[in-house]
């Protein structure tokens, strides 16, 4: 559950046996620092993949436009099995690892790890809740509606890695797209015959292109035109 978590301790350099374990001979002083290791030398965090955001037009005649409307409205969240007491398990095994908080003489004791890990656990009950209270028409263009997640991809949980696979293979991203929104008073860019309109959705993704969900689209929707576009976010 907390493999793609980013915590302050992940950018710290392990410590060295020389650093943390090797003895200071009874006359010695331990050495003193000698500056600063230079930013070159320090891993570099692979942080998460910049956001991206997209229009998707779709146009045709109104009835199909209509039942497109319908059938793809939803709450826009993917429904993953949630596990509390596993989200704790998971966050103090990562507090407590080989480059956790709990490492060196300055780290958080156990206790402290048991305490974060509490907290971490209560902030993703509160997060789990808000996500529950949301309704069917409270995203416009639901992803989990036109190709739906299987029950056995959602009991593995949103990090596991062959529902990342998953997910990537047929919706083209990692996670359900954010702030997908109606743009209204846009066009089809072309005069349309009669009976016909268009609609524009405005979304966010990382992490990929959602064309699979597209190409579902097309083929679940003949007589509609889809066309996904990058647009620029500066």
């Amino acid at each position: 559950m907390t493999e793609n978590l980013r915590l302050p301790w992940a950018e710290l350099p392990p410590a060295t046996a020389r650093d943390a374990d090797a003895p200071v001979p009874g006359n010695r002083r331990a050495a003193g620092r000698r500056g600063r290791r230079p930013l070159s030398a320090w891993p570099k965090p692979a942080g998460p993949a910049p956001w991206q955001y997209w229009h998707l037009l779709v146009y045709g005649p109104d009835a199909v436009m209509d039942a497109f409307g319908a059938e793809m409205a939803g709450p826009g969240l993917i429904p993953w099995s949630f596990d509390a007491e596993r989200v704790e398990e998971d966050m103090f095994a990562l507090a407590i690892g080989h480059d956790g908080p709990a490492r060196g003489r300055a780290g958080l004791s156990v206790e402290g790890c048991r305490i974060l890990a509490r907290q971490f656990r209560a902030a993703a009950e509160a997060r789990h809740a808000r996500l529950t209270l949301r309704t069917d028409g409270d995203c416009p263009l639901d992803f989990h509606q036109l190709v739906p997640v299987p029950a056995h991809i959602l009991a593995l949980g949103a990090t596991h890695p062959d529902a990342r696979a998953w997910l990537h293979r047929h919706w083209g991203i990692a996670e359900a797209p954010r702030q997908v929104t109606y743009l209204p008073g846009r066009k089809a860019g072309r005069r349309l015959p009669r009976g016909h309109r268009a609609v524009v959705y405005g979304f966010f993704t990382r992490g990929g292109e959602p064309m699979p969900v597209v190409r579902r689209a097309e083929e679940h929707y003949p007589p509609l035109t889809f066309r996904l576009s990058e647009r620029s976010l500066g």
